[in-house]
This record gives C-alpha cells, sequence and structure tokens, in this order.
C-alpha cells in the first residue's frame, strides 16, 4: 500500500530519508476526506503544542473511529500485518540500513513491554507495528526535540492535507537537529529538549503525501518548530507509524 521508490536517504546523523508520493493518489485522498475530527482527539502539552489520537490516546475514540470507517479500517489492518513490517525492513536493508533483525514475529497486537516466553524460547524478535492520528495547529504548533521511546525502532511521518492547503512558509516539517551541548547527544531514553537548546541540521518540507521516516538510534533528535500561520488556517494533520519492538 505505501510506495517507497522515491525514498531519498540521509545517513547522518542518523538513517532518514523522505518519500514523495508515498500512498496512490486515490487512496491517499480518500485518507484525507475522513481524516477523524478534532472533537476526537486529546490534547498533549507535554509533547508540546498537538493533539493526539491513538491506541495509547483516546483509545476508545480511537476505536470507535476505525470501526465506522472502512477506508482506515482496511489502511489500520494494513499496518498491523506482518507484510507492512518486512517491507518497510526490506526498504531499509536494500538502502544498506540493516537493524540486524532475524527470525522475526509480527504481532498484531502488543501485549506488553516483553517477548513473550515462546518467542524468547525460539530466539524470535517480537515486533509491533501502531499508528497515531495527529494533528497540530498552524499557529505556534510544535513537537519539542526528542528522539523517540527506547523501544521504537523505526518511525514514519506521513502528511495527511489536501493539495495546496498548507501554505509551506508557515513552517510545519520534520527538522533533523542536535543538542547545542554536544555532551548532551545520547539520548537513548528520550528526554526532550527546548528548542533554543538545539541545532536545526536539515528541515524536510512539509507537502501532500509525503513521508519521512527514520530509524531510532540513542541521537535520533527531531522536532517540529514553532509554525507562524494565521489562527484561522487549517491544521497540520498528519499520520505517524511506529514499529516497536518488544524487549
Amino acid at each position: 500500500m505505501l510506495n517507497y521508490g522515491s525514498a531519498a536517504f540521509d545517513y547522518e546523523p542518523y538513517p532518514i530519508c523522505y518519500i514523495t508520493d508515498v500512498l496512490d493518489e486515490d487512496t491517499y485522498g480518500r485518507l484525507v476526506e475522513t481524516y477523524p475530527d478534532r472533537e476526537l482527539f486529546e490534547y498533549k502539552p507535554e509533547l508540546g503544542h498537538k493533539f493526539s489520537l491513538s491506541e495509547v490516546n483516546n483509545r476508545q475514540n480511537y476505536e470507535n473511529f476505525l470501526a465506522g470507517s472502512p477506508v482506515w479500517k482496511a489502511f489500520y489492518d494494513h499496518v498491523k500485518s506482518a507484510d507492512f513490517v518486512e517491507k518497510v525492513l526490506e526498504m531499509l536493508a536494500a538502502n544498506r540500513i540493516d537493524l540486524g533483525l532475524r527470525r522475526i514475529r509480527v504481532l498484531s497486537e502488543k501485549t506488553g513491554h516483553k517477548a513473550s516466553l515462546l518467542s524468547r524460547i525460539r530466539r524470535q524478535t517480537e515486533l509491533s507495528a501502531r499508528f497515531e492520528f495527529s494533528m497540530m495547529p498552524a499557529d505556534g504548533g510544535r513537537i519539542l526535540p526528542h528522539t523517540d521511546a527506547p523501544n521504537k525502532l523505526i518511525t514514519l511521518v506521513v502528511s495527511m492535507m489536501r493539495p495546496d492547503e498548507w501554505d509551506m512558509a508557515w513552517g510545519g516539517g520534520t527538522s533533523v537537529c542536535l543538542p547545542t551541548d554536544r555532551t548532551l547527544v545520547f539520548n537513548h531514553l528520550n528526554k526532550s529538549m527546548a528548542f533554543e537548546d538545539v541545532d536545526t541540521v536539515k528541515t524536510f518540507p512539509f507537502e501532500p503525501n509525503q513521508c519521512v521516516l527514520f530509524v531510532k538510534t540513542y541521537n535520533s533528535w527531531h522536532h517540529v518548530a514553532p509554525m507562524t500561520g494565521p489562527d484561522d488556517a487549517p491544521l497540520r494533520k498528519t499520520l505517524t507509524i511506529n514499529i516497536e519492538s518488544c524487549a
């Protein structure tokens, strides 16, 4: 369902790529037009200035929405499949990023942070995938610099905007950054940092039907800087997909 053919990689300071036309036009259009309403979301000020709807945040609203949306339920089922996870890993390996995962077992639901006894006996690596609907106001929306939780392996951030709906002058791009104090680069446990305490290395443009994909590392610092759009501008809408491990 997702197309990685246009992936353009940077390898420093950590593996990250920018993908255009990540979904076919028809599928992307249907997903954008049926994106959930803001009323279903939970405000998350500790992450910056954003609203979230996921298995973790407002789970009941999340499940009810999926149950009532055939288009999104089909996408959810795809993300939960072994095929989705395997294709992401294959794409990374084809671009010289081998995570060294062998004997993979993909779970449709993660039941905890520890691998099952059976998988440990068989020396299997248990992986699962999930996604979060995320929206931020164009007037001041932001995500603080952080590196992602330790159990995350791969993150994909897919834009969910209509063509010509977003003015790139407002910002909204995902940025690679590093702490100004380089002794703080190591951040395995995912502490956040103030914007003024990081140097921005590169910002990927926020455009329709694009994806920023990166590998979680000890130094995978990234952020979305405070946006500068008017208060009546459309919300910045994305879908964040995470592939996670059960240690």
